[in-house]
């Protein structure tokens, strides 16, 4: 009975907050982002600073993260060598699971671990799917909740050329 609660839990969780670009000129993060990564390195957050970042909220139960990450990858793959940083926030999320997910999708970009999710709720992030948008001065821009299914790929585009400005 726990696990079929657990599991409706995901469900219901992932995607479910619907579309909506949160714009967040103002808002402070209440975490900091460093850790172990999927792969057994320390990343942190600090360390790209100087840089515009692309915080991607996944999980490896998620759908929707799923249907995404092909856009994510040929984002990352454009934008990596005009100085935008991707880093991922693996969200609740079974470490043997998310390495799987992250090797099968082809994910370049480290992935930092937030088993608890303490980074998620630091930054607002309810569920994943979720972008978190930082300029080169490590402050939040933007906060897209619902993902990339939220806006289209020239939207995010706009967005990641606005970073570099």
């Amino acid at each position: 009975m726990l696990a079929v609660g657990a599991v409706a839990v995901m469900v219901v969780a992932c995607g479910s907050v619907g579309p909506a670009n949160t714009s967040s000129h103002s808002f402070s993060p209440t975490t900091t982002v460093a850790g172990k990564t999927l792969t057994g390195t320390t990343v942190s957050l600090a360390a790209l600073h100087g840089h515009p970042v692309v915080m991607v909220f996944w999980a490896s139960w998620c759908g929707p993260c799923r249907a995404e990450q092909p856009q994510l990858n040929a984002a990352y793959t454009k934008w990596q060598a005009a100085g935008v940083r991707f880093l991922g926030v693996d969200m609740l999320d079974d470490d043997a699971a998310a390495r799987a997910f992250q090797q099968t999708m082809d994910i370049a970009y480290p992935s930092v671990v937030d088993s608890n999710a303490n980074i998620a709720a630091g930054y607002l992030i309810p569920a994943a799917p979720a972008l978190v948008l930082i300029d080169r001065g490590g402050q939040v821009v933007d906060r897209v909740v619902g993902g990339l299914e939220t806006m289209t790929s020239t939207d995010f585009d706009g967005a990641l050329q606005r970073l570099l400005a």
